[in-house]
């Protein structure tokens, strides 16, 4: 399966934020100029960034329990609720390895280039998860409870979440997340988030995300 990103809606927009800066002197823009946007930038160069707190955004998204993990390591002005094993059975549906990295030299959490026994790692894989949902399924049988039975299942078992947060916690994961060293899997979930970003009709965001570089 593969992951998946929705932006559900979203709150705000460019001229959002510098009304937001300028209510310090009373001030207040009708519309978004070229002024405007030496403004956003002002304020990202010198980390006054708290007028982008004020817009939000809410994803759903679906991805591997590995990657959700990674994600919610990210909780500054973020909400994030779960589905939940204990009231409904998830285990048939996993993200598969597309393809299995070696373990970088330079670096103890990271990967790099690709091993050479890929058909074998695959069916470790595959039958490490058929083994987890037929057990998970016995359990069940035996009258095991789901959130119980739910603790064999691997960390590949895809989980379902609604990502709620302000615009400048969206960027700061961005900064993070969109990096060449960071995880594969994560970043392609950062991507999907920005380029659902990008699809919103007129890109109410775009000078926050020039001020950002994204």
């Amino acid at each position: 399966m593969e992951n998946k990103v929705e932006l559900i809606q979203h709150f705000g927009d460019d001229l959002m934020v510098v009304n937001v800066a300028r209510v310090s002197y009373g001030k207040e823009a009708k519309e978004f100029t070229d002024k405007d946007q030496g403004l956003l930038n002002y304020l990202v160069k010198h980390k006054h960034t708290s007028p982008f707190r004020h817009p939000q955004l809410q994803f759903r998204i679906t991805c591997p329990i590995y990657v959700e993990r990674q994600l919610h390591k990210h909780q500054i002005g973020i909400s994030v609720n779960s589905i939940s094993g204990r009231y409904v059975d998830f285990s048939d549906s996993y993200t598969t390895v597309k393809e299995w990295r070696k373990q970088s030299e330079s670096s103890k959490q990271g990967s790099e280039g690709v091993i050479e026994h890929q058909d074998l790692a695959k069916g470790i894989e595959r039958d490490v998860i058929e083994n987890c949902k037929e057990a998970y399924m016995l359990l069940l049988d035996l009258g095991v409870s789901k959130e119980q039975a739910r603790t064999v299942l691997p960390l590949s078992l895809n989980t379902t979440f609604i990502w709620t947060g302000s615009l400048l916690a969206l960027f700061h994961l961005f900064n993070l997340r969109l990096k060449p060293d960071a995880q594969t899997e994560t970043r392609e979930i950062a991507e999907k988030m920005l380029s659902e970003l990008n699809s919103i009709d007129g890109n109410p965001f775009e000078g926050c995300l020039k001020a950002f570089s994204v």
